[in-house]
């Protein structure tokens, strides 16, 4: 068996999604020759609390001081930040060295670039002992420059809107494959959900935005299958069954999450990476609630330009949005799932552990 590291952190859910659902397109697609190997080396190197520390400063910016991390992630953009910035993250590196050096992979996937940026420091282009690296691009269209200013073979994005966009900032194209966000595969079948009856709207709230509760209780004035997913908070979980009276199912945390995406009609979430790519792969139209300047504004224009769905930044706008989106005979909606599914599928991961293979053969 050979074991493949893909490298993420949990700055994001996207990292860790699109890693996780790699690892198991691995070892499926592949009979059990491969492993993928998640490591998210911030919590090798400083530990579980103080990780969840940096995890939560890095949430906390973005929620509640979203121009602040805008100009952040400008800056991230415009000047080579990221590399400046190694000799903060000493830890990290020599963990990451120690995984090389215990290892010695052939190949190594990376979802988050810091990692490239260490990589590079380690190994010369052409080093022959240096790994194959893979980098998997977890933003739309709003690609930071950060992700492809230090070295990759390979940059696999979520769709071809993304790897236009890079290949416009200088990645050569024979680089860039536009091969979908890795999703899990329990979304393969896509959504079957047609128009009739009562809709049921899948909402996942955001316990940081500021109007997390009163948007549940708008959307239950409606007449919906409303199920709202809250995360671990249990004092949030029980302001939100107070302010839905009995008029939703309210979950903490599950792992249904891909079921009820395929069973839904409408999601209605923040436009974060995983969620924005698991709603295309599924064929499930999206109404967006928050967007973080910068990663998740690129998300957000990927479902509305191509018109899969729409905004819906306060409780009030929410509400009219549905409400529209199923009038007149699901008129709205019926355009909505049409664009959907026009733009991806559930193969992402499948294709990057695919890569992973021909390389290994070429090696």
């Amino acid at each position: 068996m050979t074991r493949i590291p893909i490298l993420s952190a949990g700055f994001g859910e996207g990292h860790n999604a699109a890693a996780r659902a790699i690892a198991e397109a691995l070892g499926r697609t592949s009979g059990g020759a491969l492993e993928g190997q998640v490591h998210d080396l911030f919590l090798t190197a400083y530990g579980a609390d103080r990780a969840r520390r940096q995890r939560d400063a890095y949430i906390g910016v973005a929620n509640r001081h979203p121009r602040l991390w805008g100009m952040l992630y400008a800056g991230l953009d415009r000047l080579p930040l990221v590399g400046a910035s190694l000799p903060f993250v000493r830890p990290v590196q020599r963990a990451l060295n120690q995984l090389l050096d215990e290892t010695r992979p052939p190949v190594v996937v990376s979802a988050y670039p810091l990692y490239n940026y260490m990589m590079a420091r380690r190994w010369r282009r052409h080093d022959p002992a240096r790994p194959r690296l893979i980098t998997v691009v977890t933003d739309s269209v709003s690609v930071n420059r950060a992700w492809h200013r230090a070295h990759s073979d390979w940059y696999v994005t979520p769709n071809q809107a993304t790897a236009d966009v890079m290949i416009a900032q200088g990645v050569p194209a024979a680089k860039v494959l536009p091969y979908g966000f890795p999703v899990p595969a329990r979304l393969a079948p896509r959504s079957s959900a047609q128009a009739g009856g009562r809709p049921r709207v899948l909402l996942m709230l955001n316990p940081g935005k500021r109007d997390a509760v009163a948007l549940a209780a708008a959307l239950a004035t409606l007449d919906l299958e409303l199920t709202v997913t809250v995360g671990k908070d249990a004092d949030f979980r029980e302001a939100v069954v107070a302010a839905t009276a009995g008029k939703a199912e309210v979950l903490g945390w599950t792992d249904r999450i891909p079921d009820l995406m395929l069973s839904s009609h409408l999601v209605i979430s923040k436009a974060g990476g995983a969620t924005t790519h698991e709603c295309v792969a599924a064929g499930t139209p999206m109404i967006v609630t928050q967007v973080i300047p910068g990663q998740e504004a690129g998300n957000a224009r990927l479902i509305v330009e191509h018109g899969a769905g729409t905004y819906g930044l306060t409780p009030a706008a929410a509400k009219a949005a549905v409400a529209a989106a199923f009038a007149d005979d699901w008129a709205v909606w019926r355009e909505w799932k049409r664009a959907v599914e026009g733009l991806g599928d559930a193969g992402g991961a499948d294709r990057v552990a695919a890569l992973v293979a021909g390389e290994l053969a070429a090696r």
